[in-house]
């Protein structure tokens, strides 16, 4: 059986004696909007599904995914029931 605690060295080459800290950037994230022909599916929570297990279950479970082939392109079901793929070029 392998042993569970590992030690790990630290490279130093790889560490930047000048930084200082990170920043936030208050700069806006760009939005683009696309006029649809049916609307992105979403899940609804019953009044009677309230607790933690009904949240990660149903509440969580988002129907806009990204493409893990293609960087550009998101993947999403629309409220017909379709499966649809959107190329976002900038």
């Amino acid at each position: 059986m392998a042993e569970a605690n590992y030690t790990l060295k630290v490279n130093k080459d790889l560490l930047d004696p000048n930084f200082e800290s990170y920043r936030l950037s208050l700069d806006p994230i760009p939005t683009y909007t696309v006029d649809l022909d049916a609307a992105v599916e979403e899940v609804k929570l019953k009044d009677s599904q309230y607790t933690l297990e009904h949240m990660r279950a149903f509440g969580m479970y988002n129907y806009l995914h990204l493409d893990p082939w293609y960087e550009d392109s998101v993947l999403f079901v629309d409220c017909q029931g379709r499966v649809l793929s959107l190329t976002v070029t900038l």
